[in-house]
């Protein structure tokens, strides 16, 4: 018989498998060990994590308390709380489409609303029409690698910065541009460009695949991020 294993800290329960869903788990941005339940929560993660208004996340936070039509005391645990950099306090629960008018659902989508507006947060439903997919799906996951600050280089980043900031560049002209002025190997300035990438220090357009079968498109127009102010996913 095997060890039932603890959640994660601060976690209510430890997500499972039904046999036909993807569980695991992720170490966010704030460095919290973060559980999802299925494909799709794993790609709202993705875009979590890269938003520069989010401070930190936990998954399956406090099961939240409420009542039923017959009287029956029920609980609810949405999949996500969010803490915001402004002070903001959000919940997150990502779902399928149809199942929205799912009585049962709409009883603990309504019981989350009222507990957030009695305590001033946010209550936000997602669903695979609004979560990453696509392109924009499979160059977040190819990008996330580079989130680490290992990928940063104070001399490369500044060089791209004030190169882009005169105009737009394509992605093989950018590096090697940073290769001639500098000298560094192109596999470095590649990573920290990277590393800008998912920082949103520079921008793209996501919605056309960056990587193909494993090598970046050359390309593709990069710009600094003022210009792709609506890329940012709030």
């Amino acid at each position: 018989m095997g060890l039932k294993r603890k959640p994660p800290a601060g976690n209510s329960r430890r997500v499972r498998s039904t046999g036909q869903n993807i569980c695991g788990v992720i170490s966010n941005k704030a460095g919290r060990t973060v559980q999802f339940e299925s494909f799709a929560e794993r790609s709202f993660l993705l875009r979590l994590d890269r938003n520069r208004d989010v401070r930190d996340y936990l998954s399956q936070p406090e099961p939240l308390q409420y009542v039923d039509p017959s009287a029956k005391p029920r609980h609810y645990t949405p999949d996500f709380k969010v803490w915001h950099i402004d002070g903001r306090t959000s919940l997150h629960e990502v779902t399928l489409t149809k199942r929205l008018d799912l009585p049962q659902i709409q009883l603990r989508h309504t019981a989350a609303r009222l507990v957030c507006a009695e305590r001033d947060w946010e209550f936000q439903i997602h669903t695979e029409e609004d979560l990453p997919q696509g392109s924009e799906l499979a160059n977040l996951l190819a990008l996330w690698m580079y989130r680490s600050a290992r990928y940063d280089h104070p001399e490369i980043s500044e060089t791209i910065q004030q190169t882009l900031e005169q105009a737009e560049c394509r992605l093989y002209a950018l590096v090697m541009h940073v290769q001639r002025l500098h000298g560094f190997e192109l596999a470095h300035i590649a990573s920290c460009l990277y590393h800008q990438l998912w920082h949103g220090q520079i921008e793209m357009n996501w919605q056309t695949l960056f990587f193909q079968d494993a090598v970046p498109n050359p390309e593709t127009p990069l710009w600094v991020s003022q210009k792709a102010g609506a890329t940012w996913h709030k």
